[in-house]
């Protein structure tokens, strides 16, 4: 009985060390695989992440020159000067162009001339009147609306000149700062406002 149960003892322990052995065996699997996932994990994440592809991306980068500038860099290099695409040389300094504020002129030249005798002289002269304003066009039309009392104005002006005074650029000039200074004075007698700004005689004949 003692050598049936010694034989039987044996027997027993075989399947446990099977059943370790297998055990054994699948904690290995089960290791491999989860070495081998992570291993291709670190290989597909990005070269920030993965050393490996860090390495295998800067032997791929083209190699520099000893100032340690790539290739591609020399090839985008600013052409020299005089080729196509180079900047213009600069040039002198310039100033910029002064602006001011403008307004509209009006002009308005009286139909007809101007005639009258002259102070002293038997000769007479004929003279054409034009003016020039800045203000709106009320200016305008209240010359128009007392053209009678301005032409009047002018004339009377006018037969206080003699030859002399009315003969030369300067006197001319002299001429049309009066008659603007009288248009303006019966203006504002008329109207409470002058606004003629120029006056310019455009034609004097002296006959």
């Amino acid at each position: 009985m003692a050598a049936e149960a010694e034989e039987q003892e044996p027997k027993k322990k075989l399947p446990i060390v099977k059943i370790l052995i297998m055990t054994v065996g699948a904690i290995l699997l089960i290791g491999a695989g989860a070495g081998g996932a992570f291993l291709f994990q670190k290989l597909t994440k990005p070269a920030d992440d993965n050393p490996l592809a860090i390495v295998i991306q800067r032997k791929a980068e083209p190699a520099t020159d000893k100032d340690g500038h790539g290739a591609a860099a020399d090839s985008h290099a600013a052409p020299a000067a005089g080729g196509h695409g180079a900047p213009p040389p600069p040039g002198p300094a310039t100033k910029p162009v002064p602006t001011k504020e403008t307004y509209v002129t009006s002009y308005f030249e009286f139909p007809g001339n101007f005639t009258t005798n002259l102070r002293g002289s038997k000769r007479f002269a004929q003279m054409s009147v034009a003016l020039a304003t800045q203000y709106d066009k009320k200016v305008i039309e209240n010359v128009q609306k007392h053209e009678v009392a301005v032409r009047a104005e002018v004339l009377a002006l006018l037969a206080e000149q003699s030859e002399a005074e009315v003969i030369g650029v300067e006197n001319r000039r002299k001429l049309q700062v009066l008659i603007k200074d009288a248009i303006n004075k019966l203006l504002t007698e008329r109207t409470n406002f002058g606004g003629v700004e120029d006056v310019f005689i455009t034609a004097l004949v002296l006959q």
